[in-house]
């Protein structure tokens, strides 16, 4: 399976991410909404962010 890039997301959501270690489109979509809002510095806008990224490639969030 290919990996995708993160998208261009804000500073914090970056680093929760990255404190995660979530380095791909993939990850995150296994991690789920749930908990990446758990993330410090994540929130609904990086959701939004990431929903979008994922549908390009026909992929959703895991909740």
């Amino acid at each position: 399976m290919t990996s995708h890039p993160l998208p261009r997301i804000s500073a914090p959501a970056a680093r929760a991410l990255d404190g995660a270690r979530i380095t791909t489109l993939e990850q995150a979509a296994e991690y789920g909404e749930a908990s990446l809002l758990e993330l410090h510095g994540f929130g609904p806008k990086g959701i939004v962010i990431l929903r979008a990224a994922l549908a390009e490639l026909g992929l959703e969030l895991a909740d």
